[in-house]
């Protein structure tokens, strides 16, 4: 029997970014490449489990209260990836996987390491592919911080100098947010590692950046950010740096606006932009889930 594949999300958390990102849309892009082989892909709620299938689960699903929908799943005769993206490895949950998906590098390397015996697909993580590719202009320059106000240092402060412009970067654009990225070509993402828990964090700012041409300033201990971009990019920052050396530090870029730090900024962003888009995603879904690899018999 050839099973269909099954995306499954929390139905209350259904609007949040993980369910969005990593639900809905890679739902999307696992069914541009499952139709080229003749199988389907499910979108559903973890209270109206399929049967049958190959249930990828999402984080939402995962930490419900319950607790009890990978069991479910199997009980239902489901093959159990789970997603955890930045949510925490919960051993008890965990230990109903018949196998991983990866967010990042990292993640894939500590999951291979706590579950040697286990399959673990690194599919990473993606640009949101409803933001238009429209470039960021380059005439002068222009920061922003897109994203939650309270996952970075110093915005505040920040802010109310002038240094730099919020928008918060609601799910499904429902402020307008997408539209004021081209006016942007530094992003600030300036959290240090202290400023969340456990768990893995995808470099979602980044991609988002790299995404319309836009270079990234980040914190020295952000290990996501570091191993996409190098431990050498130079708007890389000690995480130690006080709002008012920030403040200094975004007027002097300023003041240097486009020599070799910006150029060599670009270049890696550049990549950045190739690994988060969704090319590359369908690529590695078509590589990993639908021709030969090393987990390919577990997914017919």
């Amino acid at each position: 029997m050839t099973r269909d594949f099954a995306f499954i999300v929390n139905r209350k958390a259904q609007r949040a970014g993980s369910a969005h990102l990593r639900g809905r849309q890679l739902a999307q892009l696992f069914a541009e490449v499952a139709t080229d082989y003749g199988r389907a892909v499910r979108y559903c709620y973890s209270d109206e489990l399929p049967r049958d299938a190959i249930a990828i689960v999402n984080k939402t699903a995962l930490m419900q209260p319950e607790r009890d929908v990978p069991q479910r799943l199997r009980d239902a005769g489901c093959l159990v990836l789970m997603d955890f993206i930045d949510g925490p490895l919960a051993p008890a949950v965990a230990a109903e996987a018949d196998g991983f998906i990866a967010c990042s590098a990292l993640q894939s390397r500590h999951l291979r390491a706590a579950f040697p015996e286990r399959p673990v697909i690194h599919i990473p993580h993606h640009v949101d592919i409803d933001i238009p590719p429209t470039p960021c202009q380059w005439d002068h320059f222009a920061c922003g911080y897109f994203g939650n106000p309270d996952n970075a240092a110093h915005l505040a402060v920040l802010q109310e100098a002038g240094a730099l412009t919020v928008w918060e970067a609601k799910t499904t654009n429902i402020n307008g947010w997408y539209g004021a990225l081209p006016d942007f070509n530094l992003h600030y993402a300036f959290r240090p590692r202290k400023m969340w828990g456990s768990g893995f964090k995808p470099f979602t700012k980044g991609f988002v950046a790299a995404h319309v041409g836009a270079v990234i300033l980040i914190a020295e201990s952000d290990e996501e950010a570091t191993e996409l971009l190098g431990s050498d990019y130079p708007l890389r920052l000690p995480d130690s740096t006080s709002a008012t050396a920030m403040q200094a530090h975004l007027a002097e870029l300023g003041a240097r606006f486009g020599d070799a730090d910006w150029q060599l900024a670009r270049q890696r962003m550049h990549r950045l932009r190739v690994i988060s888009s969704a090319d590359y995603i369908r690529n590695l879904i078509r590589s990993q889930f639908f021709e030969d690899s090393s987990v390919s018999a577990l997914m017919r």
